[in-house]
């Protein structure tokens, strides 16, 4: 079951990425909600494997997949649209790639991707659930935000004529807060794989 709602979490960003591309602007209002459902679903698919006793290093690592490329995709998404910089997506694919790499190992070894972490603080920044709802949330905030701005900027242009520095000044905050987040949750993974 949990499989199935990561399977449906994965497809349904392919949905999101056309209405964004090549949908009107009244269409792409739909984009915030679809994406703040599915990172809610996110949460809800652990749960699921937990107490059905369901979990399984497949369903760990599938889970952590479909979490990579739903944000890689809006990333890219982003950029293509011109909301963020290239750099920030080549920054998430570089941290996911390299992240995802060196946990390779130890699912090969039936080990489970959060279980991995030895040291006190890599355990609170990458498998704490604090931190993993921390992430989650800004996930949720930044993306629904990003993507509710694209079409308001068409549908309502005299509020952010208006606004336009607030509005830049909110996303930015998002974005940076984001990417600080993530590399921070990433740089454990790096260092305990290195020592």
């Amino acid at each position: 079951m949990a499989n199935l709602i990561t399977l449906f979490r994965l497809m349904s960003v392919f949905i999101i990425g056309a209405i964004a591309l090549y949908a009107a602007p009244q269409w792409q209002l739909l984009n915030a909600p679809l994406i703040i459902i599915n990172i809610l679903l996110d949460g809800l698919d652990g749960k699921i494997a937990r107490a059905r006793n369901e979990t399984t290093v497949f369903g760990a690592v599938f889970d952590i997949a479909a979490d990579r490329i739903i944000e890689i995709t809006l990333w890219l998404i982003l950029a293509e649209l011109g909301a963020v910089s290239i750099w920030i997506a080549i920054i998430f694919v570089t941290r996911g790639i390299l992240v995802d790499s060196l946990r390779k190992h130890h699912a090969d070894q039936g080990k489970l991707p959060f279980s991995i972490m030895r040291t006190p603080l890599g355990k609170f920044l990458v498998a704490s659930r604090t931190m993993r709802f921390a992430i989650g949330f800004i996930k949720l905030i930044t993306f629904s935000w990003l993507f509710f701005l694209i079409p308001a900027a068409e549908i309502w242009p005299q509020i952010f004529i208006i606004h336009n520095d607030l509005f830049s000044y909110i996303s930015n905050i998002l974005v940076y807060t984001s990417v600080t987040i993530s590399l921070a949750r990433g740089i454990p993974v790096i260092l305990e794989a290195i020592i």
